[in-house]
């Protein structure tokens, strides 16, 4: 007789079994919940969805149904960003992240979307493009070529040269990134090897980001100062009556941040400068790579699908192709939740059959990629329908308030970035599958049929 699989639920009953201490019972349930997380996350918030949509468990309480998930990561005034703050102004600085509702946010985010701007998404998508062939122009039909270190380095180039970084070397930025991340958001058990390592990366990368804003300060185009000016610009006051110096064509991030401190509304000092674009950086890079790597990963999993994702791209069919690439991350998202403290104690489900206070101080874990499967939102989430309304049907980049700033440019990347590659052929795997849906931390080699 056939043994039938445990639930999840019923495995995390079973896992504290027989173990006394209540530390180590808790921290067995932690480890399980844990690795479900980060190697079967679909089909883990499946069951809790439908079974038990908002689980308390020793570290965190989990809430999977859509119209929950929402509430939290509308309700910023109630489920806050406190637990990233710690982490962020130690090995980042200060952020917009970290901030609640507020004046000091808006100002913040204000002078963001003036250095950071919608208007440069296309200029963005050139740019990794450009950085996109240059990566893929020496892989040959045929030969093992390792996907995680391409969706790693394209990240890191084209950020780094639009932000205004160029002269770092984009593998330095891929751990100097990583490792920040590791200490700021990922240490959950404090690791002095992890905050060593985070500490070691978030030094090294500020000195090389200060060391290139002293340089391109110095480079920007300068009105002459009193003190420089001539005897007869001085007499007759000439100096009135000339062009104002212009402004670079198209001006970086760091520039535009650092041109905008001569005006006290829009001034922000050196070092939160660095620490706003070192945050650009590290929320961009990790998260694109793993987005990159899962997208390809799903495709070739699903082989029929793929051999049209590939026919699309090589068409440029690219409201196609992208609908191939969004809805192959919903099955596969590099990025399963994220993690708020509730301020208050708050009744979430309210009206329903589940519903729950949950007390002040609890950490939330909103399991935004179990919200992209519910049945009651998304029509047959079961099946891989390109076209979704991307609005609805996914949720990578909303967080409430802290909706991720460069959501757009993301949505320009991440399909150009697999565009490229399936314009090689139709990928095939020489590496096994990876098995982790986050952050790919070994290479995973691939070879392309060009048929």
């Amino acid at each position: 007789m056939t043994e039938v699989p445990k639930s999840f639920l019923q495995q995390l009953e079973d896992a504290a079994q027989g173990i006394e201490d209540p530390k180590a019972a808790a921290l067995a349930k932690i480890r399980l919940v844990g690795k479900w997380i980060a190697v079967c996350p679909v089909d883990f918030f499946n069951e809790l969805r439908e079974h038990n949509p908002i689980l308390p468990t020793p570290a965190f309480t989990l809430v999977t149904r859509y119209q929950d998930v929402r509430d939290v990561l509308r309700l910023n005034h109630i489920f806050s960003t406190d637990l990233l703050k710690e982490g962020t102004l130690k090995y980042i600085g200060n952020t917009v992240i970290e901030l609640p509702p507020s004046a000091e946010y808006e100002r913040r985010k204000s002078v963001l979307r003036l250095a950071f701007p919608m208007e440069d998404v296309e200029r963005y998508a050139r740019i990794s493009l450009e950085e996109s062939q240059k990566l893929l122009s020496q892989v040959k039909p045929d030969t093992p070529f390792d996907l995680v270190d391409y969706a790693k380095r394209l990240p890191a180039a084209s950020l780094s040269r639009y932000l205004g970084f160029d002269e770092l070397p984009p593998e330095k930025v891929v751990q100097w990134t990583h490792e920040i991340n590791d200490g700021a958001i990922r240490n959950l058990y404090n690791d002095p090897k992890i905050s060593e390592k985070a500490t070691t990366s978030s030094q090294e990368i500020k000195s090389r980001m200060m060391n290139i804003l002293e340089k391109t300060r110095d480079e920007l185009p300068q009105e002459k100062s009193e003190d420089e000016l001539g005897f007869f610009e001085r007499l007759f006051g000439l100096h009135k009556y000339r062009e104002a110096p212009k402004p670079p064509t198209e001006p970086s991030t760091l520039q535009r941040y650092l041109m905008m401190q001569s005006v006290d509304t829009t001034y922000t000092d050196d070092q939160d400068i660095i620490s706003s674009l070192l945050f650009m950086m590290t929320s961009c890079v990790d998260l694109t790579s793993g987005s990159i790597t899962n997208i390809v990963v799903e495709l070739m999993q699903r082989p029929e699908i793929l051999k049209k994702a590939v026919i699309a791209a090589k068409n440029d069919r690219d409201e196609e192709f992208a609908g191939y690439v969004w809805e192959a991350l919903r099955f596969r998202p590099s990025l399963c939740g994220f993690i708020s403290t509730c301020v208050e104690d708050y009744t979430l489900g309210h009206g329903t059959d589940y519903e729950q206070v949950i007390p002040k101080g609890t950490l939330v874990f909103i399991c935004s990629s179990g919200a992209m499967h519910d049945p009651r939102v998304i029509d047959s989430p079961e099946e891989f329908i390109t076209g979704r309304p991307p609005h609805l049907a996914y949720t990578f980049f909303e967080a409430g308030l802290h909706t991720c700033h460069g959501k757009y440019f993301s949505m320009a990347h991440i399909p150009l970035a697999v565009k490229e590659l399936f314009k090689l052929g139709v990928p095939e795997n020489v590496d096994d599958f990876p098995v982790i849906y986050s952050y790919p931390e070994n290479s995973f080699h691939i070879k392309f049929n060009p048929a």
